[in-house]
């Protein structure tokens, strides 16, 4: 065992290197999360307050490097989803990657049960993944609404249909913003290669999910961890949050 002691002022531009996707010619699939020390991945029902400063600008970066951002629709709904948006100063590193000016937005729905009021779903930088047994008035109402709807499963939404789907537009860095069933179908199906993880220093109590609610990792073999993931880097800041980035073991 060690202590990890040494601390190192990060820029901007050295945040920036640290949560780069790395070089790959597959697709590359990172959750970005949020959770209090025992584990709480809501307060008051919302990830959002639990919140900072730090983690906002870790959340907005890593936005700005992706291609697509994946996520439950009605967690979408629960935190206020708009369109996606990339801050001004992300402009010209996107531009100079090749990338389109803001990621692509993709909300994850079975039912496509999602408020009339919610017009983040119908704009043309958001794409909603749903399968093909998904209420077909629903679906309708969505198409007549000008919302783009593409099939990935039959009788639910399958993580690997969706990653398939991206790349097949040429999306490859992929980010997963939740929520917690979703993450957990993605990690379980094998196609979680990093995850961001914000540990907020609070403690909820309580009943609130974790990060990953639903379907079990499976282990490999017996006896060894399901989902084994090392340590890329650790970021602290003064208000005591902790900024992890895992990547996949093996």
């Amino acid at each position: 065992m060690f202590i990890l002691q040494k601390a190192t002022d990060v820029t901007a531009d050295g945040l920036a290197q640290v949560y780069s996707f790395p070089p790959s010619g597959e697709p590359v699939v990172r959750a970005n999360m949020i959770a209090s020390i025992d584990g709480a991945a809501t307060a008051q029902g919302r990830s959002g307050a639990l919140g900072s400063d730090g983690d906002h600008t870790v959340f907005h970066l890593q936005r700005a490097l992706a291609d697509a951002i994946v996520v439950g629709a009605q967690t979408a709904v629960t935190e206020g989803y708009g369109p996606p948006v990339v801050e001004p100063r992300h402009g010209p590193g996107r531009a100079a990657r090749g990338q389109s000016a803001v990621p692509l937005l993709v909300l994850a729905s079975r039912s496509l049960n999602l408020p009339a009021d919610f017009t983040t779903a119908r704009h043309p930088d958001v794409l909603i993944a749903t399968c093909s047994d998904a209420p077909r008035d629903a679906r309708r109402r969505l198409l007549n609404a000008g919302a783009t709807v593409v099939d990935c499963g039959e009788s639910s939404v399958q993580p690997r249909a969706v990653i398939d789907e991206l790349a097949r537009r040429g999306l490859r860095h992929v980010l997963c913003e939740g929520g917690p069933r979703f993450l957990a179908d993605l990690a379980a199906a094998g196609l979680l290669d990093e995850l961001a993880l914000t540990v907020s220093p609070a403690l909820v109590g309580g009943d609130a999910p974790r990060i990953a609610h639903g379907t079990a990792v499976p282990a490999r073999t017996a006896g060894s961890l399901p989902g084994p993931m090392r340590l890329r880097h650790m970021l602290g800041d003064a208000e005591g949050y902790l900024y992890q980035l895992w990547e996949r073991a093996d």
